[in-house]
């Protein structure tokens, strides 16, 4: 059965809207009890509302990616959220941003239920995409297929109560959601200490990166219930000694060495770790620019550098 729903989900910051959610979720509506039928087809039209960062989806820069100390966070035309009922992902929206403010966005497309069920029922929505896993990172930041913003820079709502099944006027009302950065972005470059004590940039071909505590995610399901760790390599489309991005999901929230073991274009390996902050480990824009490494096979000049610093 095919039914047309129009959702209006404010995606606020939940502190101030609070009191009204509770408001609207009062007893005794007999519509809550309501059921949308099994493998409907519904539209979905979402107001969706984005605040600055941490708690933000899109991605943009002040100025040049190489120096810049703010990503800002905006609907881009076209962008996808994917809806999940439990683990199953049931539909996709795409973003319309407003044409004053790309902070705002109306969110539409289709679901497909099975089931929901008004004041029990729970949705997800995740963003970029509905596989999350960081590897395959090619370094882009921006823009380009396979960049971060493409497909790395995960946000969630999670918990998002369907608080009331109209059928009459064909509408879903449900509770207020708020999307969470789900990762640091690390913005990297490299450098080594020569045998003459001078410093030359590294032409970097790729870099894996390891953590302390081995919890750097891979993948993970949208749940949570099943989750890879392991190093996160990322191989750049043209080798480059300037700063490339990567995405970075740390299941330990404590403070820890991070490695980085880079290959550059003649194949010579070089190592280092730096001292990432706890704080910088959720949400932020991580600034690791010119770390010094030293060289397998030559006397080593820093196996732990400074700490990193946190731009965001």
């Amino acid at each position: 059965m095919k039914k047309n729903i129009y959702v209006l989900l404010a995606l606020v910051g939940a502190i101030a809207w609070t009191g009204c959610m509770r408001e609207e979720l009062a007893p005794e509506d007999p519509r809550e009890q309501l059921t949308a039928a099994a493998d409907s087809v519904w539209t979905v039209s979402l107001q969706a509302v984005k605040k600055d960062a941490p708690d933000t989806k899109g991605l943009a820069i002040e100025g040049e990616e190489a120096n810049t100390t703010v990503l800002k966070s905006i609907w881009k035309t076209g962008e996808e959220v994917k809806v999940f009922l439990e683990s199953a992902c049931i539909g996709t929206l795409t973003a319309t941003p407003d044409a004053e403010d790309a902070h705002k966005a109306t969110l539409s497309g289709t679901v497909t239920t099975t089931a929901l069920v008004a004041g029990t029922s729970t949705i997800t929505l995740l963003t970029p995409r509905e596989t999350w896993d960081y590897t395959g990172q090619a370094g882009t930041l921006l823009e380009a297929a396979g960049s971060i913003e493409k497909m790395y820079h995960y946000t969630a709502a999670t918990g998002v109560l369907v608080k009331a099944v109209d059928t009459e006027n064909n509408t879903i009302t449900t509770d207020n959601a708020t999307f969470v950065n789900q990762q640091s972005i690390f913005r990297l470059s490299f450098r080594y200490k020569k045998p003459d004590e001078t410093k030359a940039a590294i032409v970097a071909k790729s870099v894996t990166i390891s953590s302390e505590r081995g919890k750097l995610v891979q993948s993970q399901s949208v749940d949570g219930t099943t989750v890879t760790e392991g190093p996160i390599s990322v191989t750049l489309g043209t080798p480059s000694s300037a700063p490339f991005f990567v995405a970075l999901r740390n299941g330990d929230e404590a403070d820890e060495a991070v490695t980085f073991t880079v290959i550059d274009t003649e194949n010579a390996t070089y190592k280092g770790s730096k001292l990432i902050p706890a704080g910088y480990k959720a949400g932020g824009f991580v600034s690791v620019k010119n770390a010094t490494l030293y060289r397998l096979g030559v006397s080593k000049s820093e196996t732990v550098i400074s700490t990193a610093e946190g731009v965001m």
